[in-house]
């Protein structure tokens, strides 16, 4: 059968696995994309620009033109609306299964299913529910469907949510990732190679798709799992080979979360691959002998979690495990390796005060981070930072029904803090993006000053971004910038 996935924003690694599993069973895929340059999370979000140079009629008529069996969306909340916009016109102009997944379609596919375009949900990992799906289609009986584990559909005006599976447990017996579906669109995205070692976190942050996902998968003792060494540089071998790949981002949850993994993985890597690469840490899985096996292995960046620079937001609202002396603890040894420092920092949590965030800057001033990623809270839903919300009076009924049929922003952006909040937010944001960029306060108060009286505060936030990234020799952030530039065989 023909499966055709339609997908926005950047490379998605579960349509990847899910592509190569299904074509070693002999069906057909194939991926319309819209690079969403000018709408997600990139660093130009223009409304204006969006609207004029979207592709949606394009992907509408080159759905129409491959006659597929199914199309399938990978679905997240920052993109979930435009997908739905896109399934309604494919089923006015034919009727083909659509087929849902990905992490919203995961937290609420009985909101999801409430919409005549969508047939059919998949919920957690897709590889074996889609593979049974297109059989049991191919093979008629509409009963026999029900049965699926991770499944959901409408059965004579029923909404059937059938429970998923339990999680693949030997990532190694899943075939390596169709890459291709991408890099055909957009070839750049091969120099900068993104890669996932593992699925899973072993954290419920209350923020986080993560804590939904333990609550689905609520029988499983072991949420994250990982493919072997040997399996990792399988796969990076043969595209270095190749000879395009220039840089690695590991886009595990979690990087670091094993050392002997990476004792075994570093001495391969040096070995057979040895690009400079990223990676996502945890301050709890950060000692000597993990930085030092990264370092070897030429990590280039370390990006960690922290959250918030406020000890009390983190134990209070995100549910993050690590007092302040572990994480400037963690941080001396990243800064003693000569590893380049990210932080994560998210504005808006429900019981934060300016006082916070006052904190918070006086922590990354004394932290010295060579970059922080500012993110506005943005609820996804059924994570348990939304009663926390609603508690405080932060979310209404409302709101959360709005926030389950996708209305809730990006990340990247204003996420959800609507009203005079965004305006005290964006002077905030320029404050701490000017944090990483001087780190003399002589010179950070000066900059600050200016930015006070500069008008457009998210165009300001984005230019020091660029000017920090340019500071740092930041490949993975100047290759996004080049992303918005490159070339693309969309849709």
């Amino acid at each position: 059968m023909k499966i055709v996935f339609i997908y926005s924003g950047a490379e998605n690694i579960g349509i990847e696995s899910i592509s190569s599993f299904l074509k070693a069973r002999g069906h057909e895929v194939h991926l319309l994309f819209d690079p969403a340059v000018f709408w997600g999370d990139t660093l130009i979000n223009s409304k204006l620009l969006a609207r004029y140079l979207n592709i949606d009629n394009a992907i509408l008529r080159n759905t129409i033109a491959l006659n597929p069996d199914m199309v399938a969306f990978s679905a997240y909340t920052g993109n979930y609306r435009w997908c739905l916009k896109i399934a309604k016109s494919v089923k006015a102009q034919v009727n083909v299964p659509i087929l849902f997944g990905g992490i919203h379609p995961t937290s609420v596919p009985d909101v999801v299913l409430a919409n005549d375009c969508v047939d059919y949900v998949i919920i957690g990992e897709g590889e074996h529910a889609t593979l049974e799906l297109l059989e049991g289609i191919k093979n008629g009986g509409k009963e026999t469907l029900t049965k699926i584990p991770n499944l959901c559909m409408r059965l004579d005006g029923k909404t059937i949510i059938n429970p998923p599976r339990p999680y693949i447990k030997d990532l190694d017996s899943l075939p390596m990732p169709d890459r291709g579906l991408f890099f055909d669109k957009v070839p750049i995205l091969e120099e900068q190679f993104l890669m996932m070692t593992s699925r899973g976190c072993p954290y419920t942050c209350t923020y986080c798709t993560n804590d939904m996902l333990h609550a689905t998968y609520c029988n499983e003792k072991q949420h994250v799992r990982r493919r072997s060494p040997e399996n990792v540089i399988e796969e990076l071998s043969w595209y270095y080979k190749r000879g395009r790949m220039k840089s690695i981002n590991f886009a595990d949850d979690i990087f670091t979360i094993s050392k002997d993994w990476l004792e075994v993985f570093v001495e391969q890597y040096r070995a057979k691959i040895g690009l400079p690469f990223v990676c996502l840490a945890h301050p709890a899985t950060i000692n000597q002998d993990v930085v030092r096996l990264l370092k070897e292995g030429n990590c280039y960046l370390i990006s960690l979690g922290i959250q918030s620079g406020s000890e009390r937001i983190r134990k209070i609202d995100f549910d993050r495990h690590g007092s302040d002396e572990k994480i400037l603890e963690a941080i001396g040894h990243i800064k003693d390796a000569g590893l380049k420092l990210t932080v994560d920092n998210i504005f808006g949590a429900p019981s934060e005060t300016d006082q916070d965030i006052l904190d918070g800057l006086e922590f990354y001033k004394q932290v010295k981070p060579d970059r922080i990623m500012t993110f506005w809270l943005t609820f996804f839903p059924r994570t348990s930072i939304i009663q926390k919300a609603k508690m405080k009076g932060t979310l209404t009924d409302e709101d959360i029904r709005m926030i389950d049929e996708g209305h809730s922003g990006f990340a990247h952006s204003t996420g959800s803090i609507r009203g005079e909040e965004r305006k005290k937010y964006l002077e905030y944001e320029v404050l701490f993006q000017l944090t990483a960029l001087f780190h003399n306060e002589k010179h950070f108060r000066w900059a600050a000053k200016l930015a006070r009286i500069f008008p457009f505060k998210k165009l300001a936030t984005r230019v020091v971004f660029v000017l920090n990234a340019v500071k740092n020799r930041d490949f993975k952030i100047l290759n996004g910038v080049r992303y918005i530039f490159a070339k693309k065989n969309t849709p």
